[in-house]
């Protein structure tokens, strides 16, 4: 149920595994577009995914809900957990609840639901729990089961995460439902945990919090190298990238770690997942009695940086009446995803000083087109069209095909070749060489 990054992503990769997959989603024309082969979000790898498993037989689509849980043996709740003031909204995953459980109460032979959301400890055995029952009929155990299954899939790889997981996560409330449900990932060679419901629940927020964490302690860094001329964050990460418990030394092969990508200063981190869900522990934490320092210091940090890149402007020229490049609108590469991206509020501030905004995004720009933030930006066809007669450049997004360009290019376009570097993309000395003025969080020329 549900059809976003997280269910589609889901069920394509089941049906590849050789599963017989029901995609269930309340908008016509997304099932319409599935059933097509086509899918409505982008994602790496999801297309050729998604064609193969149709044509083969092993996926389709519908919003008939009661009819596809019937014919089924498990059901995946994928819906949305936005959250409202900083609190999980959970009217889309009780609705989904309350469907499931009407549906069921006409269903003969076990099943089980898995919740997939990322949601607060106790929200799989509370109000999921209390409102299938409501509908059904019947108690947990008594012909159903439910358990909690977080997603840690990454938003651009999110194909590669599912068919390789490092870690697949079970919270049950019997060992009945784990035997059903871990039949679902029996080709998946990787650690499977089995844990209470809200373990697992929790176990997904710290998990995106700690990654979150590291982000905003990196872009804390990066600004400190900023205050020191002469300094340069990315020689700092690299020298620190190469701490043993980060890069091996002992011949392994793929060099640094992983995680080392969140090691890295640059404009803070967006997308669904993240924001919402640091947000979300947070709340949560209040709620429980318990202060949450670091959490409150890892948003605010996060919300400042957008607007770093502004005053790193400001201290080249004035704003008002001039016109600005802005590349790239997603979040991060390899998504169209614009949901809390550093270009919401770096745009906003840039129309609030009076500058004209020309952005441009390989992947993105037609959903900026309709939303309401974007109502006064041009966009651009091209990265050379956005940089022609500009006054400044902002990179938000580290977009490979924006690695191509070089401080010829900066030169040729624009009025003026005035580069704010909010991803470390480009190297200070080359563009200083050619003549082009650069600035970036985490590094301050000696002499400017």
């Amino acid at each position: 149920m549900g059809t976003g990054y997280v269910g589609l992503v889901s069920g394509a990769c089941l049906a590849e595994r050789g599963h017989q997959v029901t995609c269930i989603d309340i908008r016509p024309e997304v099932v319409q577009e599935i059933n097509a082969g086509r899918p409505p979000i982008h994602e790496i790898g999801l297309d050729k995914l998604l064609r193969s498993a149709r044509d083969k037989g092993m996926l389709s689509a519908t919003t008939d809900a009661k009819t596809a849980i019937l014919d089924s043996d498990v059901t995946l709740i994928c819906v949305g957990t936005p959250t409202v003031d900083g609190r999980m909204d959970m009217s889309q995953i009780v609705a989904a609840a309350k469907e499931i459980g009407s549906a069921l109460a006409s269903k003969r032979g076990y099943h089980v639901v898995a919740v997939k959301s990322t949601v607060l400890p106790g929200t799989t055995e509370g109000p999921v729990k209390a409102a299938i029952e409501s509908h059904v009929g019947r108690k947990v155990g008594d012909g159903w089961g439910l358990c909690m299954n977080p997603e840690f899939l990454r938003e651009g790889r999110a194909v590669e995460d599912f068919r390789v997981p490092d870690r697949i996560v079970v919270g049950v409330t019997d060992s009945m439902t784990a035997e059903v449900f871990l039949n679902v990932y029996a080709d998946f060679t990787c650690p499977k945990l089995v844990t209470t419901p809200r373990t697992a629940e929790m176990i997904k927020y710290v998990s995106n919090s700690l990654l979150a964490t590291m982000i905003s302690f990196s872009n804390e860094i990066g600004n400190m190298c900023s205050a020191v001329p002469g300094v340069d964050a990315r020689l700092v990460w690299k020298g620190v990238h190469l701490d043993r418990r980060l890069t091996p030394i002992n011949g392994q092969v793929g060099g640094a770690a992983g995680v080392t990508e969140y090691l890295w200063h640059g404009l803070g981190f967006g997308g669904s997942c993240f924001p919402k869900d640091v947000a979300a522990l947070r709340s949560f934490g209040r709620t429980v009695g318990e202060q949450t320092r670091m959490l409150d210091a890892v948003l605010d940090i996060n919300a400042d940086q957008p607007l770093r890149m502004v005053a790193l402007l400001e201290k080249e020229l004035k704003l008002a009446g001039k016109t600005v490049a802005v590349l790239g609108l997603a979040f991060k590469p390899g998504t169209d995803d614009l949901r809390e991206s550093p270009a919401l509020p770096l745009v906003a501030e840039l129309r609030r000083k009076g500058a004209k905004v020309l952005a441009h995004d390989p992947i993105a720009m037609p959903h900026a087109k309709k939303r309401p933030e974007f109502r006064d930006v041009v966009f651009a066809e091209g990265w050379e069209e956005a940089l022609k007669k500009s006054d400044a450049c902002c990179l938000v997004t580290a977009w490979p095909e924006y690695r191509s360009i070089q401080p010829t290019d900066f030169l040729k376009l624009m009025t003026r070749a005035l580069v704010i570097d909010g991803r470390g993309v480009f190297e200070p000395a080359a563009m200083a060489a050619a003549g082009v003025v650069w600035r970036g969080v985490g590094y301050t020329p000696e002499f400017t």
